[in-house]
């Protein structure tokens, strides 16, 4: 009995820590209402230009999330469960990834694809990476990599690997393993990690901006047939959108932009958070 008056206390303060961090969540965005209106909202949607940017913003995320995934999850299930000598140093770059600027992955990979063997493996090739819709993807795959890795590490972290033995002890290989109980145990972390990446890429804009730089005001002939079918010439990500427009002085359609953004992040970390509610099923309503 003792006891209830500290837990009454206790949980009267997360509730005031909860309260607190959505009243700022709420105003933090409510606050930028008063800088734009429905004229600015109506004008940018019938602009061209914003359904190419959207589309272009989809795509690329989607590019991106395919090969982050592609990658980081052989990557993470091999940090999780192998024990190799520069295993730490891998894991430390990683997360390095994580806390640097995201303008400083962008110089980085500016300076990387000047490096002349990468020169001269794009001029074999026949086409340059920088300022490239390529480079918007390589942009945003690096950050996208290194989220999607530390969800899909921590997913299979969280098994136990008895299972797996089990598995293999009645025959089965490494690789069926791991597609057939693994993966599907893993399930709701692996596909949160997907979110995650596809979430990250969708919002990145500095490394975007120093690599890629803008599209929108190029002429239509520099860009490739293919760009063009897909209807990604002539248009910025929607995050580079919006500093153009409030670079330009058209803050209230930058302010919208940054609105659309929220709206489609919100909608994916809606997904996660269902996603997680089915992995954590034992929490209490």
């Amino acid at each position: 009995m003792s006891s209830r008056p500290g837990t009454r206390r206790f949980e009267w303060g997360l509730w005031l820590c909860v309260g607190a961090v959505v009243a700022g969540s709420v105003w933090l965005f409510a606050s930028s209402l008063g800088q734009t209106d429905g004229q600015a909202v109506s004008a940018l949607v019938h602009r061209p230009w914003f359904w190419r940017s959207a589309w272009l913003s989809v795509f690329t995320a989607t590019v991106t999330t395919l090969i982050a995934m592609l990658v980081g999850i052989p990557t993470a299930y091999a940090l999780s469960r192998f024990r190799f000598r520069g295993r730490i140093v891998a894991s430390v770059l990683l997360d390095a990834v994580l806390v640097v600027p995201a303008s400083t992955v962008g110089l980085s990979l500016m300076v990387a694809l000047q490096y002349p063997p990468v020169l001269a493996l794009q001029d074999l090739l026949g086409f340059r990476v920088v300022h490239s819709v390529a480079s918007i993807v390589l942009a945003q795959s690096v950050l996208a990599l290194a989220f999607g890795i530390q969800a899909w590490r921590a997913a299979f972290d969280s098994l136990n690997p008895r299972f797996e033995h089990v598995a293999r002890s009645l025959g089965g290989s490494r690789l069926r393993t791991f597609f057939t109980v693994t993966l599907p145990l893993a399930k709701s972390g692996v596909l949160a990690g997907i979110v995650l990446a596809w979430t990250r890429a969708l919002a990145e804009f500095g490394a975007v901006l120093l690599v890629a730089g803008t599209f929108r005001m190029r002429d239509a002939a520099q860009f490739s047939g293919l760009s063009r079918w897909l209807g990604i010439s002539n248009a910025d990500v929607l995050s580079v959108g919006m500093w153009m427009e409030i670079e330009g002085g058209r803050t209230e359609q930058g302010v919208a932009l940054a609105f659309a953004l929220v709206l489609i992040s919100a909608l994916s970390v809606f997904s996660l958070h269902r996603l997680a509610d089915r992995r954590r099923s034992w929490v209490q309503p």
